[in-house]
């Protein structure tokens, strides 16, 4: 309005009145200083509502964090009340163990506010991690930055720090979109928690060629805050960061390491786990135990074994096994004491599997129980999957820009089809896919409508050449081709169809396709069930999107992709038939034409819309008895057991130490 009045004011300035009067000034002054108050509005209003907007993606951010918090393991074995509080040292000041949580180290004065967390395996590092998450999320504020533990092993460092950290936050479902995801990075919202950045390489790489030696230099180079260096946290062997530190360490950061277990730490370990009665007294299987890892100064023997949370979970869990006829402990760790040092790893190892199964046996809430043998022998051949499927290769210069790089430590169930593909499954799937054709084709002449048929006779050799030749020269091929590729997990976003312009795109397509209608003569009845069968099936088609790229807030576990992928296809086919039924019956102008569509077209839809879950299936159906049935329940139950953890929409072994072992036991 008042930019309206300021032009009327130009134009008609030589007029009367206005010609010659202070009328002109006051008007002038008045639109300008209209102008300038209506803009200042709208720029504060837009600051407020953009303001509104980054608050709100925050808390659904945070939200999304704290529901992976809450499953996330905090301990070291499985159970309550087993996190032992491990001290660790300054680099800055190595006379001094600190005993305070981590947390309460990070958020001092005392640390900078980028951390390296060092520590031997099995030391907890990824334990620290995540009660680093849970001590910031606790005393979280508003713009304060949410801490995500982040695996570092799928990083493909041809891309930049920033792309590829949104797009695992966007992956994740943590966040809506990357755009999202990189607003909130710009804006040093995110803690990154970098786990593992030792496991980027194979344990032999020389340190000088090293994806762990790139990543450093990307951190010190990409990851600068506006002030200054931007906060985070990296986790990493203590002998792995010493030996790329010689070239590159993270600038500007405190380095702390975590400490062995002491006595007291160690004892606590077997208090918590119930050896001891209801006086205080060790059970007298373990007191001869309790008296060697009673000591003071440095450790020795059988003590220095057990100084990891790692390896003081893994003797509690095989040597607290119980018979499950009479309930007797089944083994006496005093035979521990008399067995060479360096073969207690190994018969700890040995026995865990069997020892963490038989003890999910025995809980109330066990559900299924599971023979330990079969577990042990079904997760040797996934451990054994994960080493061998990973293994570099020498004609390879590495991964090129937007490769998927696959960590060697993640199980994902619609990845799991690389361990079958050289036992015929891209052919299988190619069977499974023309099937559905074939047997639609077959109901078609069955049931009389054969409309191919109609065509002049002249033109039918014709048009079955040309449909052969591009069948066999280019639709199985590519066919085939496309079965070598990985399949994302597809599901129904229905926020997306609500957007503006996705209503506007529905509206325009009802309002054209019933002027379309309009002029075929059709019943009421009719005209309504084909108008609502052809654009349920259009809206459908627009909330159709791939799990990396629209994330839910609902998938938050291993199996949800392809749950959320099966109902999709069972939902798609099921539209993809009115859709087609529509047409029929607008074509015959008869109802009769929607009983052709399911029969016609709903085995056809649902295979070819389910893509993962088909590949995943097809894949259970090739690996037969190597692996149990039903692999995801299986897989829980392992988490359940402590054998196996979630990662995001992965599955790991416990520690790293066990999938080696597996992999490689006779």
């Amino acid at each position: 309005m008042s930019f309206t009045g300021a032009v009327g004011l130009f134009v008609f300035r030589d007029t009367a009145p206005l010609r010659d009067s202070p009328l002109a000034d006051i008007l002038a002054t008045a639109f300008g200083a209209a102008g300038v108050a209506i803009g200042l509005y709208a720029l504060g209003f837009t600051i407020r509502v953009e303001q509104a907007d980054r608050n709100r993606q925050l808390a659904e951010f945070k939200n999304q964090v704290d529901r992976r918090l809450i499953a996330a393991p905090r301990g070291y074995f499985p159970g309550s009340g087993n996190v032992i509080p491990v001290g660790f040292k300054d680099s800055a000041d190595p006379g001094i163990t600190v005993s305070d949580p981590l947390g309460d180290y990070f958020t001092s004065s005392r640390c900078k506010d980028r951390l390296v967390i060092l520590g031997g395996p099995g030391s907890g590092k990824t334990v620290a991690a995540t009660q680093l998450m849970a001590h910031l999320m606790g005393g979280w504020q508003d713009g304060d930055p949410v801490p995500v533990r982040i695996p570092l092993s799928t990083w493909n460092t041809e891309l930049t720090l920033v792309d590829w950290l949104s797009g695992y936050l966007k992956e994740m479902g943590l966040v809506r979109s990357r755009t999202v995801a990189r607003q909130l990075l710009d804006d040093r919202l995110v803690l990154p928690i970098l786990d593992g950045l030792d496991e980027m390489d194979p344990p032999d790489a020389p340190p000088g060629k090293t994806r762990a030696l790139k990543v450093l230099g990307r951190l010190n180079r990409e990851y600068d805050g506006r002030t200054g260096r931007a906060p985070l946290v990296v986790l990493c062997r203590t002998d792995r960061y010493n030996a790329l530190k010689s070239k590159e360490r993270l600038e500007n950061a405190t380095v702390v390491t975590l400490q062995p277990l002491s006595s007291d730490q160690q004892l606590a370990f077997l208090r918590e786990s119930g050896l001891q009665d209801e006086t205080g007294e060790w059970l007298p299987e373990w007191r001869r135990l309790a008296e060697t890892l009673t000591w003071t100064g440095t450790p020795r023997g059988l003590a220095r074994v057990l100084d990891t949370p790692w390896r003081m979970a893994l003797l509690t869990t095989a040597y607290t096994e119980r018979d499950e006829h009479d309930y007797r402990p089944l083994r006496n760790p005093n035979a521990l004491l008399a067995m060479p040092l360096d073969a207690v790893p190994a018969h700890l190892l040995g026995l865990y599997t069997h020892a963490a199964a038989s003890t999910r046996n025995r809980q109330p809430d066990v559900g299924r129980r599971r023979d330990p043998a079969k577990v042990e022998e079904w997760l040797t051949v996934l451990a054994r999957h994960l080493r061998d499927a990973n293994q570099p290769d020498e004609s390879d210069d590495g991964p090129r820009p937007r490769d998927e790089v696959v960590s060697d430590t993640d199980l994902v169930l619609h990845r799991l089809w690389r361990m079958e593909r050289d036992s015929g499954l891209p052919y299988y799937e190619l069977m499974m896919l023309v099937w559905p054709f074939v047997i639609s084709i077959s109901l078609a002449e069955r049931l009389g409508f054969t409309p191919w048929e109609r065509l002049p006779q002249q033109y039918q050799p014709y048009i079955a050449v040309f449909g052969m030749l591009l069948l066999m020269q280019t639709v199985l091929p590519a066919a085939l081709e496309n079965t070598r590729r990985q399949p994302v997990p597809r599901h129904l976003d229905w926020r997306l169809v609500r957007q503006p312009r996705m209503i506007a795109c529905n509206v325009l397509y009802v309002v054209g396709y019933v002027l379309y209608l309009s002029g075929r003569d059709l019943r009421p009845s009719l005209f309504a069930a084909i108008l609502a069968g052809s654009v349920l099936a259009f809206v459908t088609s627009q909330a159709v999107w791939r799990t990396g790229d629209r994330p839910q807030a609902t998938l938050t576990g291993p199996r949800d992709p392809l749950r959320a992928e099966l109902r999709y296809a069972l939902l798609w086919a099921t539209v993809a038939s009115l859709g087609v039924g529509a047409l029929i019956a607008q074509s015959t102008r008869s109802g009769l034409g929607f009983a052709y569509g399911p029969l016609l077209i709903a085995l056809p839809a649902f295979i070819i819309a389910a893509k993962a879950w088909r590949r995943y299936a097809l894949f259970k159906l090739v690996a037969g008895r190597r692996l149990p049935a039903g692999l995801g329940a299986f897989l829980d139950w392992c988490v359940e057991a402590g054998i196996m953890r979630v990662e995001g929409f992965a599955y790991q072994f416990r520690h790293r130490e066990l999938q080696e072992w597996l992999a490689d036991r006779p």
